[in-house]
């Protein structure tokens, strides 16, 4: 009333309230030829102000002084105070909009196209990048949606006002998948046609909000047949499809946003698996993926590069490249999937990927199993076609089986170092040395048989070498001058001493495949989760047969059982066990109380606990995804420290055939450690990060479910009744049909994000859209 009366709104003479504020004709004069009695500006009152003649109408203690009207612990005050300062803001708000109106041409009937209309100002100003501007949509709605009293209505309207549903229905839609993520959700959630129907049909808000499943099949069909054309999809003689591999990689460097890169990272994913069983007989496939990833350098900071590394753990970041309905040994690889891309890589790696303007250099891995490994590299089983059994080195079965670890070196003339620089030289701390020195001495003069087997001379030819070194190696000066060493590391070496040492055998075989471009064995990755499994059950074995041996197998079981690992041990010196990954850490939770039960030497209980102290620091490193949580001490230190741990566990098992295994085969030579090396400084990718972890992932997430969607069509297409246009080529068959659908439901998990037209556009031409159109719409 008294913003009225001071814009010369009052009431009439004949009015009982004469000269009092006229609110009701105030409020009328909005937007009409009255509005040009009100002044230019108002002046509004404060908080202060107002607070001033609130206090005088409610009582309030004289110390009480609020500074906005939230300081008000009861509610219904804040209400009360909030109606107060309504009084003399509406009327200007309403004269803001009914300004807003008129100066557009848009009066409005009722109210609510009034607001409708008045959105207009927030649209309008919301593409200035200002952000000092209040007038943009995000920050309107992002504040108004967070007051307390915008949520209360909403929670209280929204569920049963179907007028403001229908309003609220676009920013649901917005916020809810639509109908090209909802084609991969599905599959995801693993529901079926008819529980979505009841989940969208049952609730009406529903129909407004999700996508009907009807446009969702059609949209599915529709990239799958965008996909099985822009991918080139093709069929092996086998069965098998694959897609091109050119336009694969062109597209996952898109849709991950890598296109300006100078280099990157292609990492091919090869892992078999079963689908099912039924009637006793296992139903495999292998899937070929490739994941791309730029390597540490190639980011532009440490965000970019987290991220990265978190796509990599996801089990959707790889794109299926080729499914075999056959497992992945090594004739069904050579048939399959090198015959149709040993030539392609081979150019990737000469020539890189053009994008563009922009020429990407390309390094190529291969990760996998130890059987996916074997597939790739021709080994029919243990070893290849001649005799070699390491995929890193030469060394072959044979040698392998002599278990030749321990080495003596005698120092000639050149050499010239201290003990120390000879550790490095060969990864090793002095005191492995040590610890290789009581070991030889245990070997000739113990009489242990089984650690004598483990000892050869600095040459590999003849046992009268070997004699000789070993008889000059216990001389007890020989044995003075090495103590002298290992208590000054750090002293040159004296000519003629004979040191023990660990074998160290560099990375050197060249591939059997992709010869043309040298590829470097090097590139063909350890599996950090199955080097956790195998080791354990190396222990494992170790640990029965041990028990077996001291008539202990109950007492094992019983601590085993009260560690929840699901084995149990029989009374069978020869018995293999092998244990899952959760069985394997609650194995080694209880391996402690094993040792102390089995063992009964002190010292050598201690020595366990500092192997498997060490075990825990090198598979943790190794294992780690994270580049930001390896220190760079334990990455220098980390490939000494996995030979230094392999010294301890040839002195504690002392047994050649338990010690036998690839990976720890891999792990004393020295490979693990120079791989890890070699990707933490090159490319800054941890090994760990390269793991199997995610791919096996992949398996339960996309790839058993992909096919058990595709069993419908598979029975459909084989039953000579589907009228699809997406089918495989060629004459029918169980083995490609399956392998078929499989690969364009996976295809379409792989890629469906990044569907979009434009997106094709940029990296595969030759694409007819309307072609596809009209043939789905026929």
């Amino acid at each position: 009333e008294e913003v009225a009366k001071e814009a010369d709104f009052v009431y009439s003479k004949r009015s009982k309230w004469q000269g009092d504020g006229d609110l009701h004709s105030f409020l009328n004069g909005f937007g009409s030829s009255a509005s040009a009695k009100f002044p230019a500006h108002i002046p509004a009152r404060t908080f202060s102000e107002l607070w001033e003649e609130f206090k005088t109408e409610h009582e309030f203690p004289p110390e009480f002084q609020p500074s906005s009207f939230t300081d008000f612990e009861e509610e219904n005050i804040q209400q009360l105070f909030l109606e107060k300062a309504k009084g003399q803001t509406i009327p200007f708000l309403d004269m803001a909009l009914r300004n807003w109106l008129k100066g557009i041409g848009k009066p409005g009937r009722s109210h609510e196209e009034q607001w409708k209309n008045f959105a207009y100002v927030f649209d309008s100003l919301s593409n200035k990048k200002n952000k000092n501007n209040k007038f943009t949509l995000e920050k309107f709605l992002s504040g108004f949606v967070s007051n307390r009293n915008c949520k209360r209505q909403l929670a209280k309207e929204l569920r049963k006002n179907l007028k403001l549903q229908k309003k609220l229905k676009y920013i649901a839609r917005s916020y809810m998948p639509d109908v090209n993520e909802s084609c991969a959700l599905l599959l995801k959630a693993n529901m079926t046609k008819g529980a979505y129907n009841i989940f969208w049909g049952d609730d009406g808000r529903m129909h407004r909000l999700a996508v009907p499943f009807k446009k969702i099949g059609k949209c599915r069909v529709m990239k799958k047949l965008f996909l099985k054309q822009a991918l080139k999809v093709f069929r092996t003689e086998q069965g098998c499809h694959g897609t091109d591999l050119s336009d694969s990689v062109k597209l996952k460097i898109v849709q991950k946003h890598l296109q300006h890169k100078k280099k990157l990272l292609l990492i091919f994913n090869t892992d078999a698996t079963v689908l099912g069983k039924s009637l006793g007989s296992d139903t495999k496939h292998t899937e070929v993926s490739i994941t791309v990833l730029a390597p540490r350098s190639e980011c532009d900071d440490s965000e970019e590069w987290n991220e990265i590394e978190a796509c990599v753990r996801r089990a959707l970041d790889a794109g299926t490249l080729m499914i075999l309905p056959v497992g992945d040994n090594a004739k069904n690889m050579d048939f399959n999937f090198w015959k149709p891309y040993e030539n392609p890589i081979i150019s990737i790696l000469k020539n890189g990927i053009t994008i563009g303007d922009n020429n990407i250099e390309i390094q190529v891995f291969f990760r996998a199993d130890l059987a996916g490994h074997y597939g790739l590299l021709d080994h029919g089983g243990v070893h290849d076609r001649s005799g070699k059994f390491c995929l890193h080195c030469e060394e072959t079965a044979q040698a392998k089986k002599a278990g030749k670890f321990i080495f003596l070196s005698e120092i000639q003339q050149q050499d010239s170092i201290s003990l120390r620089e000879f550790c490095k030289r060969h990864r090793l701390f002095p005191s492995d040395i040590e610890m290789l020195h009581d070991i030889v001495r245990s070997a000739c003069g113990n009489g242990d048989l089984a650690l004598a087997e483990m000892i050869e001379g600095s040459d590999s030819g003849g046992g009268a070498h070997v004699e000789q070194l070993l008889s000059k190696c216990l001389e007890a000066g020989n044995q003075q001058e090495l103590s002298t060493c290992l208590d000054n590391p750090d002293k040159p070496l004296p000519i003629g001493l004979v040191v023990p040492c660990l074998r160290l055998c560099k990375i050197s075989r060249k591939s059997s495949h992709l010869q043309q471009a040298d590829f470097p064995s090097l590139h063909f990755l350890y599996c950090a989760l199955h080097l956790r499994l195998r080791f354990v059950n190396l222990l494992v074995n170790y640990i029965y047969e041990v028990a077996a041996n001291q008539g202990k197998v109950a007492a094992v079981n019983r601590i085993l059982q009260s560690f929840q690992v699901n084995m149990e041990l029989k009374n069978d010196k020869d018995q293999q066990r092998q244990l899952s990954g959760k069985m394997c850490k609650r194995f080694m939770n209880a391996l402690p109380q094993i040792i102390d039960l089995l063992i009964s030497n002190e010292v050598t209980r201690q020595e366990w606990r500092t192997a498997l102290d060490e075990w825990d620091h090198v598979i943790t490193v190794l294992s780690c995804q994270y580049y930001d949580k390896i220190t760079r001490a334990d990455a220098e230190e980390l490939p000494s420290r996995i030979r230094s741990f392999c010294v301890k566990i040839v002195k504690l098992i002392g047994d050649v055939k338990r010690l036998q295994s690839f990976y720890f085969h891999s792990l004393l030579i020295g490979h693990i450690g120079e791989q890890f090396e070699y990707l933490y400084k090159e490319f800054g990718v941890p090994l760990g990060l390269l793991s199997l972890s995610a791919i096996e992932k992949r398996h339960e997430t996309m790839g058993r479910r992909c096919y058990k969607k595709a069993i419908a069509e598979i029975n459909l297409y084989m039953s000579g009744k589907s009228t699809s246009d997406l089918h495989p080529d060629g004459q029918p068959d169980s083995k490609a049909s399956r392998s078929f659908y499989t690969l364009m439901n996976l295809l379409l998990q792989s890629y469906n994000d990044e569907t979009a037209e434009a997106l094709f556009q940029h990296t595969v031409q030759n694409v007819d859209l309307a072609a596809l159109r009209r043939s789905l719409d026929e």
